[in-house]
């Protein structure tokens, strides 16, 4: 063991002394990496000098020169100028490629884009479109102008609107008789309203009623109560009127449409 300690510290003396220098006098010791030695391993230093800007673009020139004319024997250097001389040709030579290609990608940029391909055309927007009321005998000259269109692209719809029929009594001649026999069926417990009817003004309206056979049993239902004299009348005949449809209509179209004299000044609409 204490053999092995003595081997020890044999070996790390010596590896001490050999890092340090100490046995550079036998052959044994590291490099030295100072300043001195490195100046030793120059390659003919006083060969070595800094070009002016002239003297550097001559030495560009004629790299260019060997450059672009590779058969020709290249030319000797003076032995004055140094090998370091020659070296900015290399980058001479990558600033000139870098130019030709920013003057490439500049002539790609102006160029105009190639134009688009023409987007298909969208069709024309059509619109369901409504007119009306029309009555009978509008409808007939309206149909007329209607069976110029396509067939199919129009349509008539037709609606009924019930009649009403009043029990009337009247027409009085003056306002004073008319209040003498408001006062007399009112005695009887008989509602009575005024007429609204031009041509039966002035009068009374005993009920109004949506069939004519429902006016005449209340007719009968005030007969027995002693009422004379009333009647029953038509107060609103029933009619039918109609609506243009136009399922799909063009722009052209509907301001044609709505040109026609026949129209009678009604617009078309939007279908509900």
């Amino acid at each position: 063991m204490i053999r092995f300690a003595i081997v020890l510290l044999l070996a790390n003396a010596g590896y001490y002394a050999f890092s340090q220098g100490m046995l550079r006098s036998l052959g044994w010791g590291p490099e030295d990496p100072s300043e001195p030695e490195r100046v030793q391993q120059q390659v003919k230093p006083d060969a070595l000098r800094i070009l002016t800007p002239q003297e550097a673009r001559q030495a560009q020139e004629q790299a260019r020169t060997v450059t672009a004319e590779p058969a020709l024997a290249p030319v000797a250097a003076p032995v004055s100028e140094p090998v370091a001389a020659v070296e900015p040709a290399a980058d001479s030579a990558d600033k000139t490629a870098a130019a030709e290609a920013d003057k490439l990608a500049a002539k790609a940029a102006d160029k105009p884009a190639d134009k688009p391909a023409d987007k298909p055309e969208k069709p024309e927007k059509k619109e369901c479109l409504v007119a009306g009321s029309f009555d009978a005998k509008q409808i007939e000259a309206l149909r007329l102008q209607l069976a110029k269109l396509p067939e199919g692209s129009w349509r008539l719809d037709s609606s009924t609107s019930a009649g009403r029929w009043m029990v009337y009594v009247g027409k009085f001649s003056s306002q004073e008789a008319l209040d003498t026999r408001r006062d007399e069926l009112r005695a009887l417990d008989i509602s009575t309203d005024r007429a609204r009817i031009a041509s039966l003004e002035p009068g009374i309206s005993l009920g109004r009623f949506s069939s004519e056979e429902a006016a005449e049993r209340h007719l009968a239902t005030i007969g027995r109560k002693g009422v004379s004299g009333a009647k029953v009348v038509v107060e609103r005949p029933e009619t039918v009127s109609y609506t243009v449809r136009l399922p799909k209509l063009d722009a052209a179209t509907k301001k044609r449409v709505q040109s026609w004299h026949v129209m009678d000044g009604k617009d078309l609409r939007s279908c509900s």
